[in-house]
């Protein structure tokens, strides 16, 4: 998706199988983690924005052409992070580019009005089903919030143990789930938003230090 005409591809691709488009879902994320030194190395920040703000950026130009062919009402979601208003130690990479791909979310729906919607979801951290948490990465979490654990547990075992301390940090003590995350993509689609335009929606169980000041 930091391929400008690969994106075109795929959606050229899209509207051969499927006549046309109707809604774009952006969901792909990189969180460039810092080295023994406690910075991210250069090309993995700039990674981070490549496939954090310029991927989506281009997807959504190129979908933009194709939506004004189309002559048609539709809508575009972009997966952000509650990162982009929280910041935090050790993911500046992350957390600086998911920033400005809540402000992407406000230029493309100033571009694209009045007939295309655009709009972002913002999760808290997510780990059940993400690559981004392997096992190892799983257990340097538990350890840095010492959380008790044994390196014999299961990746199932790890993973619920960090799972219920990220949901201890919000106020409905809930795990955000990959799910939660698809029911608010698949709500902002619809009729229950046509009115909505240039948002973002935190599924995040209520995290107050994401509350806009």
């Amino acid at each position: 998706m930091t391929d400008r005409a690969k994106c075109r591809e795929m959606l050229e691709q899209v509207i051969l199988a499927y006549g046309g488009i109707d809604d774009i879902i952006i969901t792909a994320g990189l969180f460039a983690a810092p080295d023994d030194t406690g910075v991210v190395p250069d090309i993995l920040y700039k990674k981070s924005y490549e496939v954090n703000v310029v991927g989506p950026t281009f997807l959504s130009e190129e979908a933009g052409k194709i939506f004004k062919e189309q002559d048609m009402d539709g809508s575009i979601v972009i997966t952000t992070s509650v990162n982009a208003v929280v910041a935090k130690p050790g993911s500046i990479a992350y957390d600086t580019s998911k920033a400005a791909s809540n402000h992407l979310i406000r230029e493309l729906a100033v571009t694209f009005a009045p007939k295309i919607r655009v709009n972002g979801v913002a999760p808290a951290t997510v780990i059940e089903g993400s690559k981004m948490f392997p096992r190892e990465r799983v257990m340097a979490s538990l350890a840095k919030y010492s959380i008790d654990f044994d390196k014999s547990e299961s990746d199932e075992s790890l993973l619920h143990k960090l799972g219920r301390f990220y949901a201890s940090r919000n106020l409905l003590d809930e795990i955000i789930r990959p799910a939660d995350q698809a029911e608010a993509i698949y709500q902002m689609l619809g009729p229950a938003f046509k009115k909505t335009t240039g948002s973002i929606v935190h599924v995040d169980g209520g995290l107050k230090d994401a509350f806009l000041r």
